[in-house]
């Protein structure tokens, strides 16, 4: 086998990136958007001592399960990587991307409930960010091209809120028509560099446009996209000079116009969300992971740890059920924003403290009855002394709410180690069309 070799190959198997993997004389080939038991021509084009990738250049027996021609950019544009699937497929294929996971990183069989379907898995995207970049003299948008920063130029998106293109595309057509200058991250010179776009479940939009500097003419594109689309309810400036990938300046919000904040509803609880508080971008789907939670808390006598609490959505959906909660969380504004929307919901079985979790548990495990432990932490996962607390203070249940299954599983097992089960893990699609699993795990302590 060697490079531009073309060869017939069936698909036997996905990778957790969605990519099929076919077996040629016991080699492996890792092939994009190619579908489990199709045969297919490929080309090779990159190949080492353990495997090889390959293109498609003919589908010779599709499978049934294909989902071609939907979205126009998907070929290009690395914001989806499955949405050749159908989606029954794609649903298949996330639990069994769980049970491997289980089985190849923690050594665990472990019995995973099926995959809590998106209701909407179109347009449910609460949250994008958009580049804008220059070609041939004319600005362009769009999301990047897979695995670079080159971007696809696009006037639509299937996942994405349906009024943010036709925002996006009056901001583009404004900064090209004032001739105002764009980001190069090569040079580090331009002013315009990314917009973002928040919506509730209610379609009330916050719009941010992040940039190097502030410039009147700013002002007069951002009063036009707030007096022409009734929904925009915030704007903000980000002012981001430096020669940096990381897209917002924390320090650098300057609100412009209408509210400072949006307000999200989740479980009939109001969250006002500031243009950096963190929110799961799936309303419907954030709402039934919550309620998951929610059915492990036994009873209102049991006190609830809910670490990395951000702006206390979990943790204030958790108090209908628990008897408190304590929101640790070690971003202050975050803490100022959780007892804000604590206030609004008028809650008194919930209090917010500012610290690192592993220190704030230690503290409150020895002057309360902890019962229960909600974790959800960034795709890294736990850091092993926040795992060791934990297990030091025989926190009786662990609910675990994961974004990567990797980092779960690995924490799980380190856990067993020391006494904890899994009961259930329960895939939810979070991220339609897209390989990536948010998972809610419940874990408890043996003999307790």
């Amino acid at each position: 086998m060697k490079i531009n070799d073309e060869l017939t190959v069936k698909i036997e198997d996905y990778d957790h990136e969605g990519r099929g993997i076919a077996i040629y004389d016991g080699f492996p080939i890792f092939i994009e958007k190619a579908l489990l038991n199709e045969t297919l021509l490929v080309t090779i084009n990159y190949i080492n001592s353990s495997y090889a990738k390959a293109y498609i250049n003919k589908i010779v027996i599709p499978s049934p399960f294909r989902n071609d021609n939907v979205c126009p950019y998907y070929n290009e544009c690395g914001g989806c990587n499955i949405f050749h699937m159908d989606y029954e497929e794609q649903l298949r294929f996330k639990k069994n991307m769980v049970i491997k996971t289980f089985k190849n990183v923690a050594r665990m069989d472990v019995e995973v409930a099926d995959v809590v379907r998106n209701p909407h898995p179109y347009h449910y995207r609460n949250k994008i960010i958009v580049p804008f970049g220059k070609r041939n003299g004319h600005v362009i948008s769009g999301f990047y091209e897979a695995k670079s920063h080159n971007i696809i130029p696009q006037d639509s998106c299937l996942i994405e809120n349906e009024l943010a293109r036709p925002i996006i595309n009056l901001i583009k057509n404004e900064l090209e028509e004032r001739n105002v200058s764009i980001y190069d991250e090569n040079t580090h010179k331009g002013l315009v560099r990314n917009v973002m776009l928040r919506a509730t479940k209610n379609n009330d939009l916050m719009l941010v446009l992040i940039v190097t500097k502030k410039n009147p003419v700013l002002n007069i594109i951002l009063a036009k996209c707030y007096d022409t689309y009734k929904e925009i309810k915030s704007v903000y400036l980000n002012i981001n000079d430096n020669k940096t990938n990381v897209i917002l300046n924390q320090n650098g919000f300057i609100h412009l116009y209408g509210e400072k904040y949006i307000i999200e509803e989740i479980n009939n609880l109001k969250f006002m969300v500031h243009p950096n508080s963190f929110l799961q971008v799936n309303h419907d789907q954030a709402q039934a992971m919550y309620n998951k939670a929610l059915s492990y808390i036994a009873d209102s006598n049991n006190n609830v740890i809910d670490a990395y609490c951000g702006i206390g959505s979990i943790s204030l959906n958790l108090t209908q059920k628990a008897g408190h909660v304590y929101g640790i969380e070690i971003v202050p504004q975050a803490v100022v924003n959780a007892n804000e929307n604590k206030k609004i919901n008028n809650i008194s079985n919930a209090t917010f403290i500012c610290g690192k979790c592993e220190d704030e548990i230690e503290k409150l495990v020895n002057i309360k009855d902890i019962d229960t432990i909600v974790v959800d932490p960034p795709r890294k996962g736990c850091e092993k002394k926040f795992l060791d607390t934990i297990i030091k203070m025989k926190i009786r249940k662990i609910i675990y709410i994961s974004c990567l299954t990797q980092s779960l599983a690995r924490d799980a097992k380190y856990l067993s180690e020391f006494g904890y089960q899994i009961d259930e893990v329960t895939p939810f699609d979070l991220f339609s069309h897209s390989y990536h699993t948010e998972n809610v795990c419940l874990l408890t302590l043996k003999n307790k």
